[in-house]
């Protein structure tokens, strides 16, 4: 009997893409004033769980945009952009593959993203070898394929995929807290499959929406 082993390396990578907005930050080495204000007056108010930082008089204040930019005046327009990705493993082990069985072993990757656009989790990188890619939406026992299937809330597909570097996994058009999509690997292979182990690495980034 014909046997492959097959071993996979999750590598995930965040970055925050913002195409219409752009603004510069005052630092040195141990602090950083991301925003201030020319104002008559202002005061910090708390109730309950919720607090509201204002300013009274300030200027200028306000919106102006041009083809490529946009500036929004005044120390309220100014906040922090979060993007959070979590991993509950990095390696994945199919283990040993035989010709009538799928093997599978899973990933669980938590987004977080406040960007009013939402995020992409996605593939955009791929090292290594592995067994032939599935095409047919399926990985089927008796066929040599491989490839990724996804669940959550905001999967990008319900079939099974060969891992490309530009392939989604998950996306939301709105902000999002604690999000999570499973990846789930599979491989199977037919009797004319090479025997050997193969090792792959797999990098997923997660990005704002655009």
């Amino acid at each position: 009997m014909r046997k492959a082993s097959l071993i996979v390396r999750v590598l995930l990578l965040g970055f925050l893409m913002f195409p219409s907005r752009s603004w510069g930050v005052m630092s040195s080495t141990n602090y950083t004033i991301f925003a201030d204000s020319v104002d008559s007056g202002g005061v910090l108010s708390t109730g309950g769980v919720y607090s509201l930082q204002d300013t009274a008089g300030e200027s200028p204040a306000g919106s102006s945009t041009s083809s490529s930019y946009e500036v929004i005046g005044g120390y309220q327009a100014m906040d922090w952009s979060v993007l959070t990705m979590e991993i509950d493993t990095s390696i994945i082990n199919l283990g040993t593959i035989i010709i009538d069985q799928v093997a599978t072993s899973s990933v669980v990757v938590t987004v977080t993203a406040d960007a009013s656009t939402g995020y992409v989790l996605s593939v955009v990188g791929i090292g290594g070898t592995s067994l032939g890619g599935v095409s047919d939406g399926s990985v089927t026992p008796g066929h040599e394929e491989y490839g990724v299937a996804v669940s959550g809330p905001d999967a990008a597909f319900s079939d099974d995929r060969a891992i490309t570097a530009s392939l989604n996994l998950s996306s939301s058009s709105t902000p999002v807290v604690s999000s999570q999509t499973t990846i789930t690997f599979k491989a199977t292979m037919s009797p004319t499959s090479v025997a050997g182990s193969r090792s792959q690495s797999v990098t997923i980034m997660a990005s704002t929406n655009i």
